[in-house]
């Protein structure tokens, strides 16, 4: 056994392997780390995003009724479009605010709690699952 070891322990191959060993599970632990929140800051990202074009998107309205219905209609229309959202975990609501600073609100929740990535939570932290953004526009007086 002893000699099995030391002729191991000589080879340019097996000292490769030797260190390959013990650097690929922190290599493969911190790359799949980067991916788990990469997926989480564009998760993130679009949900913001997806907020401030639908309260653009309601300027458009007369009243604040049609701008409801502006923005629901363009979440609906564009979520697809963002690779990180699923369009049935996606809920919109609105809010307008009267005098002295009249504003039309739009905010978008998001739950990726059963996402894979935050599954592995239990792992390593992650940040709340339900994401929630705000938008807001001044409606009149411009």
């Amino acid at each position: 056994m002893l000699q099995v070891w030391t002729r191991f322990s000589r080879s340019p191959d097996a000292t490769s392997a030797i260190e390959f060993a013990l650097v690929a599970p922190v290599l493969l632990l911190l790359l799949f780390g980067i991916i788990g929140y990469g997926y989480v800051l564009g998760v993130y990202h679009g949900v913001q995003q997806i907020a401030a074009e639908a309260a653009r998107a309601s300027v458009s309205g007369l009243n604040d009724t049609e701008r409801e219905r502006i923005a629901r209609d363009f979440v609906i229309a564009n979520v697809e479009s963002y690779a990180f959202l699923d369009p049935a975990k996606i809920s919109v609501s609105t809010t307008a605010s009267g005098a002295p600073t009249p504003t039309f609100q739009v905010a978008i929740r998001y739950d990726f709690s059963d996402s894979i990535f935050h599954r592995l939570g239990s792992m390593i932290a992650l940040p709340d699952p339900v994401v929630e953004r705000r938008a807001v526009v001044q409606r009149g007086g411009y």
